[in-house]
């Protein structure tokens, strides 16, 4: 099988910059979206129980987001593409879809399965995915908790359905379908020895007015970031008292 993850690097605590309206991603530690690493872990899986099967992992971003992405490569990845252009910048999520569509056309348009993760912490808008389906022309499942073969489960508010497949198709796993990928104690023999293949537009020759900024049919005109403030106590003596009368205080009584 050929198999394809789209996996995003973001900031470990979000902080929006008040004065681009954007998310802060200088000068701060990036990881790997968790969610996407649960949607690796299902195409770990459905690698093993294929052999053979090849796991790619595709990621848009920018150039300092190589080595948080190299890690892929301890969980089992075969190939790890950074796709990285300054004309990608300032995207949204129909311009994302669009340039990771076009990588994943370039890179293996012959593939399977696309994963991804059901959404990305520091957007949270969980459309991507869908777009990324529309793009490439095939199939889309959300909230899917297992793909065995030719079958998906997926889980709704209401029920849990099982589908079959045939052909190739985009799936964003839920983040409720496994822990989360492991490292593999034999990919780590060779990790240092692999490389990050890095696609600029030069590489993918897109439409300039289509990527990034210029491509992007959204735009954020505020924001605002609430914080929560938390007043504890520890209550030691006559607790039932005490619980009575800070509930009061609160408001709640």
């Amino acid at each position: 099988m050929k198999l394809v993850v789209t996996v995003k690097v973001v900031p470990e605590k979000i902080v929006f910059n008040k004065e681009t309206k954007r998310i802060e991603r200088k000068n701060v530690k990036l990881i790997l979206n968790p969610t996407d690493l649960i949607a690796a872990e299902e195409a770990r899986k459905l690698k093993e129980e294929n052999p053979g099967s090849n796991l790619i992992a595709i990621s848009m971003g920018p150039p300092n987001t190589e080595t948080v992405l190299k890690s892929l490569f301890k969980f089992g990845f075969d190939r790890v593409i950074l796709v990285s252009d300054k004309v990608f910048a300032g995207a949204d999520t129909l311009s994302t879809a669009f340039v990771l569509a076009s990588a994943i056309k370039k890179v293996e348009k012959d593939f399977d399965i696309v994963s991804t993760g059901d959404y990305s912490v520091d957007g949270a808008t969980g459309q991507a995915s869908a777009e990324i389906a529309a793009f490439l022309g095939v199939p889309f499942l959300s909230h899917v908790v297992s793909i065995r073969k030719d079958k998906v489960k997926r889980i709704t508010e209401q029920d849990e359905e099982t589908f079959k497949i045939q052909g190739k198709f985009v799936a964003s796993i839920s983040d409720s379908a496994n822990f989360g990928i492991s490292e593999n104690l034999f990919s780590l023999r060779t990790f240092e020895e692999k490389k990050v293949e890095v696609f600029s537009n030069s590489d993918l020759q897109l439409d300039e007015n289509l990527c990034g900024l210029k491509g992007a049919r959204t735009a954020v005109l505020s924001l605002i970031q609430n914080e929560i403030k938390q007043n504890e106590k520890l209550v030691t003596t006559e607790i039932g008292k005490n619980f009575v009368e800070l509930l009061s205080k609160a408001g709640v009584l």
